[in-house]
């Protein structure tokens, strides 16, 4: 059998048992507190995925994460730790957004052009930070990290000020975007929306990327910058584009949001979704095919948590714990696989 799909089965397996283990330790939780740990999890995947209405609702919430968490593993792929998603969604979103408020031009060409610019917006959000590690050495991690807050405290800014609906009695919102700017819904009785078809398009193409030249060069310089440049691959550049790709990602996930769901601008629109698709992007191992399954698990997760509350005494904060312990599992297995363990084993033998 080909190596490739024996490692992508021992992922998808892994992955699998992983959110197993957590979901495992949050029956413990939620049996500490008095509850019946079958009942919540009936609750919460019943209203997850115990209709259509539901479903659409955890397809809806798919999109974003999924077009993220793909954009997002492209860099990690390079060794390059993106964390700022939530900020370059939110860049490509008020880019987005713009022409549908203020230049009323025709659906078929304001869509693809508010496309495009959240896109850009996006790439060239996340760009910054791969710009400031070519030319300055800066971390990433912070980098990108402090351009999330100045694109939080930007969309307040605007969302206070110059955007404000002057209708909107009072609340931190723009303008609601016209009608015939949504993107189409599938049915009047579900919030799935044309964005789906983005998203599958996005997924498809991420299947064929990594058996491109680029998708290669990437790859490598996952492996080290010596063994990239020893193969002839030029690092900074290689380095600006995979950044460049990830945050285009993360800003049509914005494009998405603002034309799909929300029809607007508001305070907090990322929702923390970045943080999330990190999450996605490390418990899918990278893969495309990975990332959707680990997509479709929060997705639900989240959707679900919200009927579990109303329909139980077990609170919200139990899909939050879920969330955290998916985050350590991840981390331990990371750890166990580059050898951590024996490392700090042999280091304390030594010291002692």
């Amino acid at each position: 059998m080909n190596s490739k799909i024996i490692n992508s089965i021992k992922q998808f397996v892994i992955a699998v048992l992983t959110i197993v283990l957590a979901l495992a330790v949050g029956a413990i939780l939620v049996r500490i507190s008095g509850n019946d740990p079958a009942e919540a999890y009936t609750t919460l995947f019943r209203g997850a995925l115990g209709s259509k209405a539901r479903i659409s609702e955890v397809l809806v919430k798919m999109i974003p994460l999924t077009l993220m968490a793909l954009g997002m593993s492209i860099a990690y792929k390079a060794q390059l730790w993106n964390i700022g998603a939530n900020g370059q969604l939110t860049i490509g979103a008020i880019l987005a957004i713009l022409p549908g408020i203020y230049l009323g031009l025709p659906t078929v060409i304001l869509l693809p052009l508010s496309l495009i610019l959240s896109v850009l917006g996006g790439a060239l959000w996340c760009g910054l930070a791969a710009w400031l590690k070519n030319c300055f050495n800066a971390n990433e991690v912070i980098t990108t990290l402090m351009l999330n807050y100045i694109a939080t405290y930007f969309l307040a800014f605007l969302v206070y000020g110059p955007m404000m609906d002057p209708d909107g009695g009072g609340f931190p919102q723009s303008k609601v975007l016209p009608d015939a700017y949504h993107l189409p819904l599938f049915s009047a009785q579900m919030r799935i929306h044309g964005g789906i078809v983005v998203a599958i398009i996005v997924i498809l193409m991420m299947f064929f990327f990594w058996r491109t030249k680029l998708g290669v060069k990437i790859d490598l310089i996952g492996q080290g910058d010596k063994i990239a440049t020893y193969a002839g691959v030029n690092v900074k550049k290689t380095v600006m584009v995979a950044m460049l790709i990830s945050g285009a990602l993360c800003g049509l996930a914005g494009w998405n949001e603002v034309y799909g769901v929300q029809y607007r601008l508001l305070e907090g629109l990322s929702s923390g979704y970045g943080d999330i698709a990190t999450i996605i992007a490390l418990l899918g191992g990278l893969n495309p095919l990975g990332i959707v399954i680990a997509s479709f698990f929060f997705s639900a997760l989240l959707v679900g948590g919200a009927t579990m509350q109303r329909m139980t005494e077990v609170p919200y904060s139990v899909v939050d714990i879920i969330q955290g312990l998916v985050i350590v599992f991840v981390i331990a297995r990371t750890a166990i696989h580059f050898g951590w363990p024996q490392k700090l084993l042999r280091k304390g033998k030594k010291d002692a």
